[in-house]
């Protein structure tokens, strides 16, 4: 099933972990269904694979997990193209710490090229066809794991969380899960904020997650050696995310 066919499909924009590699850029994922298309993250540099698969005018909205800079921080960039190249604007759904960094740098940016909606654990929305709700994940700051719903058919975006986070605080079915993979095995008791790839693995399993996509791979780090890892404890089909990747998540 192509992309243009599937009800629901998700593309890895950028998948390096804290900073850009020298093969992606941060965080970022293009979520879309027939009619509507939202970016999940904005990481540095995100911008430039975006466009090899939509025009950013063509962007239904922005929704971004957390304040953390690798997650967001290609923000002002959109600004600059939004506001003085397109002279229109684009819905932005954020934390409210994410919010405040932004009105620092630039205060007027939600005066004109964004329209911007606080969002928190609570929150539910629907942009075009897509259903939205989140979850509070274990990061030091306010940090949301993102559920979006097609019909029947639904993903779920870890964002950055330790292990004290499961999927299973979503409703089920979680067709596909991308899933953080920061640590190895080795740092798994070191009380580093993240997971490794087989705790994403074993919450996946617990949440009867269908398939998982692994992503958030430091730089220098080896992701067949996460992928190595979950699939010690996850049954399912487990991908490696990298720029480009698309995943249709068939009805």
């Amino acid at each position: 099933m192509s992309t243009a066919d599937a009800p629901l499909s998700v593309t890895v924009i950028g998948c390096s972990g804290g900073y850009s590699s020298d093969e992606s850029s941060c965080s970022s994922y293009l979520v879309r269904s027939p009619t509507t298309t939202v970016l999940l993250d904005a990481g540095p540099g995100s911008s430039i694979e975006l466009q090899r698969h939509v025009q950013l005018e063509d962007l239904d909205a922005i929704v971004l997990s957390h304040e953390h800079p690798d997650h967001w921080t290609e923000l002002p960039v959109l600004y600059h193209a939004y506001r003085y190249f397109m002279e229109a604007s684009v819905p932005v759904y954020g934390t409210v710490g994410t919010h405040r960094l932004l009105d620092g740098l630039l205060p007027e940016a939600n005066e004109t090229a964004f329209e911007w909606t606080d969002i928190n654990p609570a929150s539910v929305f629907s942009i075009g066809d897509l259903s939205f709700t989140f979850s509070l994940t274990d990061h030091p700051v306010e940090t949301l794991a993102i559920r979006v719903q097609h019909g029947d058919r639904a993903l779920v975006y870890s964002a950055d969380t330790g292990p004290e986070w499961s999927p299973a605080a979503f409703e089920a079915p979680i067709d596909v899960m991308i899933y953080e993979a920061s640590l190895t095995i080795d740092f798994e008791d070191k009380d580093i904020p993240h997971v490794s790839g087989r705790q994403a693995g074993l919450r996946a399993a617990e949440a009867g997650v269908g398939q998982l996509v692994l992503t958030h791979v430091n730089p220098g780090g080896d992701p067949r050696e996460r992928r190595n890892e979950a699939e010690q404890v996850f049954p399912g089909a487990i991908h490696l995310a990298y720029p480009g990747f698309t995943l249709p998540i068939e009805a």
